[in-house]
């Protein structure tokens, strides 16, 4: 399945409006915020700095981080705009771990906050 333009942060002020309407939660990985959008579904940015390795790891990066968005399995409902800063800690890992702490920083951030997902099952 492909990435398409409509699941994306595309300007800054989307990611603005994110980063400060959003709640945050901090990860060994990476911060995750995530605020609600108005739409019916999520969407994902991502900021990956030099910081994260040259060009070959922060492209790795963000497939990593992509493919978990997409493996997410939130229940249809209000949407939410996820954005992603991802730390050099994710070069070099597997997409299971990064899976894993992907699912967690949602749950974490989501639920409490009331956003969409509020009643839902526990994500796998």
């Amino acid at each position: 399945m492909r990435f398409r333009r409509r699941q994306r942060l595309r300007t800054g002020r989307e990611f603005d409006a994110a980063f400060k309407g959003g709640a945050r939660a901090e990860g060994r990985l990476f911060l995750l915020v995530a605020a609600p959008n108005g739409r019916r579904f999520d969407r994902l940015g991502l900021a990956v700095s030099r910081r994260v390795g040259g060009s070959v790891e922060r492209n790795r990066v963000r497939r990593l981080l992509r493919e978990s968005f997409r493996r997410l399995e939130r229940p249809p409902g209000p949407g939410v705009d996820l954005v992603v800063v991802a730390r050099a800690a994710l070069v070099g890992l597997g997409q299971t771990e990064v899976d894993r702490e992907f699912r967690e920083r949602v749950r974490r951030v989501v639920r409490p906050a009331g956003m969409a997902g509020a009643a839902s099952p526990p994500l796998r």
